[in-house]
């Protein structure tokens, strides 16, 4: 699990942002896998946003829901680096 501080960066104010939506790309994965974003604090959902294989770059959009600030991304089964591109935000 690697958390990201999303509230206060790239425009996300610092209170009441409730959820962002980032383009996130697997890049330079050395394994079979795929990444999940989810909730900080939360469990891994048993479900993929990104799923890859070793020497592709592979993205995707993904709105997610953030908790104490941030979002977090598990990698599961491989390798990866993972590249995530604020791009909005939004208060519900």
């Amino acid at each position: 699990m690697v958390p990201l501080q999303v509230a206060g960066a790239g425009g996300v104010p610092v209170t009441g942002a409730t959820a962002v939506v980032m383009n996130v790309t697997a890049v330079n994965p050395t394994r079979t896998g795929f990444v999940t974003a989810y909730p900080h604090g939360e469990s891994v959902p048993d479900a993929s946003n990104i799923d890859y294989r070793p020497g592709e770059a592979v993205s995707t959009l993904v709105m997610v829901p953030v908790a104490d600030g941030r979002v977090s991304f598990a990698n599961q089964w491989g390798g990866t680096d993972v590249v995530a591109d604020l791009i909005g935000w939004f208060s519900v």
